[in-house]
């Protein structure tokens, strides 16, 4: 039976890449109105145009074949994350789309999820996996100037790799672009 996870509250794109010599550097984030999302990625209008997110085929530097077309988080992640680390900036986990609503688990979402646009349609989207957080992400909220060594921040790579960092979902099914909004409702497939 499908859930009702919340409202987007945020969607945002990779205007390049968040890493700089496997520090993270956030400045690429742009929070975006709205998205058009389909096989090859992630396109987000920003009130003059669309920028292409890095992960997106058409993307001039694409970083990794778009493996990582779409990635969702969740307000109650962030919660999470602060509970851990102190304050950080909404969004600083890099997701395309963010949830107003709780923590979840890879259990609760394993069957996929939907969106439901403003206009009534329904889009699915699938195979959500945990985004592995890296060392730079990782040492970036721990405050610190330099990437930690992996065996320094262990226990915060796995606490943050859970699901905490949020998800990336597939969406090579989709045939033909899909707008995003914010205020469009999240569901559990």
């Amino acid at each position: 039976m499908s859930e009702r996870l919340g409202p987007i509250v945020r969607l945002q794109v990779h205007a390049e890449s968040l890493k700089r010599d496997g520090a993270y550097v956030p400045a690429p984030l742009i929070s975006v109105e709205r998205a058009s999302v389909d096989a090859a990625g992630l396109l987000g209008w920003d009130g003059t145009g669309w920028v292409v997110d890095v992960h997106h085929s058409a993307h001039p530097r694409l970083r990794g074949g778009g493996h990582r077309a779409l990635s969702i988080g969740f307000t109650g992640h962030y919660e999470r994350i602060e509970e851990r680390f102190g304050t950080v900036p909404f969004g600083i986990a890099g997701e395309s789309i963010i949830v107003d609503g709780p923590a979840v688990t890879a259990d609760m979402i394993s069957g996929g999820l939907i969106v439901r646009t403003g206009d009534g349609a329904e889009v699915e989207l699938r195979s959500p996996q945990p985004a592995i957080a890296c060392p730079g992400f990782t040492s970036h909220l721990l405050g610190s100037p330099v990437v930690l060594p992996r065996d320094e921040i262990e226990n915060h790579l796995a606490f943050l790799s859970a699901g905490t960092r949020g998800y990336i979902l597939a969406v090579d099914h989709l045939d033909a672009p899909v707008e995003l909004s914010i205020g469009d409702e999240v569901f559990t497939l």
